[in-house]
């Protein structure tokens, strides 16, 4: 009798156990299940913030921005025809690569570029911005980079003669590196305080980040146009194609750097006969 007792619980037990076993189980069954859908929605919800903000290049169209020149924005060119001042018979080119959330950047924009533009006014020198896209991952994730970029081209060209205030504005009022930058809505409120008002479906769309992208590429994977194989990883300034190599905060060695560039116009290269 003690056996069949014995035997009855043994049974009972087990089939507690497997009861038990089975819950835990479905449990695991569940959370994991769970966790895949958690991670699914999560991958796809990044997908959308990726495909809608950070990298709206992908299957959309290339619009060629207008009012440019090349791949850079010609600031002589902005000005009224019968505002421009008259211009040297050999007026020096400057080209200016930049990326708006790039420190180096602001540092051309708040010491070179005053002496550039009052050299402009004086028929001297053309100046040729080039926005591009050089650290787009450097503002958490936002693009700060790209969408700065796409919003100057919105400017240049549906309001051209404000992208100079527009320029400088973004320039002078850097967000830090690592930082989100400032929203599409606030880079339209910038414009239009520029006096670019209604850009705000061309900035908030991205309109302009795909060709962004391509000029980014052009300036980096391949040398720039009539340069001495010059391709840009960082914001720098060419005269007459070539790269100044001066300090970036430094209006006094620029103006040197001009001034030999003229001279090399006028009287040749004269580095080899001072090395002979």
């Amino acid at each position: 009798m003690s056996n069949d007792v014995s035997n009855e619980r043994r049974d009972a037990v087990r089939a507690q156990a497997k009861k038990v076993g089975a819950r835990i189980r479905r449990r695991k069954v569940a959370r994991r299940t769970l966790i895949t859908v958690v991670v699914i929605a999560a991958v796809g919800a990044a997908g959308w913030w990726v495909w809608k903000t950070v990298t709206p290049e992908l299957d959309r169209p290339v619009v060629e921005p207008k009012n440019l020149t090349g791949d850079g924005v010609d600031m002589l060119s902005l000005i009224p025809e019968d505002e421009r001042p008259a211009m040297a018979d050999e007026p020096i080119a400057i080209d200016v690569y930049f990326d708006y959330m790039s420190p180096d950047a602001g540092v051309i924009e708040q010491n070179l570029a005053p002496q550039i533009y009052e050299l402009m006014d004086e028929g001297v020198v053309t100046l040729t911005y080039h926005p591009l896209s050089l650290i787009p991952n450097e503002s958490n994730g936002s693009q700060y980079s790209t969408r700065a970029a796409a919003a100057a081209m919105c400017v240049v060209s549906e309001a051209p003669e404000a992208f100079r205030t527009f320029n400088t504005a973004l320039l002078t009022a850097q967000p830090e590196i690592g930082t989100e930058g400032p929203t599409d809505e606030e880079l339209a409120k910038i414009a239009s305080d520029a006096g670019a008002p209604g850009l705000d479906d061309c900035i908030s769309d991205h309109t302009y980040a795909p060709w962004i992208g391509e000029a980014t590429t052009r300036a980096t994977s391949s040398d720039l146009p009539d340069t001495d194989g010059i391709r840009v990883t960082t914001p720098i300034v060419l005269a007459d194609h070539k790269l100044y190599d001066g300090g970036l905060d430094d209006p006094a060695d620029f103006s040197q750097f001009l001034l030999t560039l003229q001279s090399e116009q006028y009287y040749g290269d004269t580095s080899q006969g001072d090395s002979e």
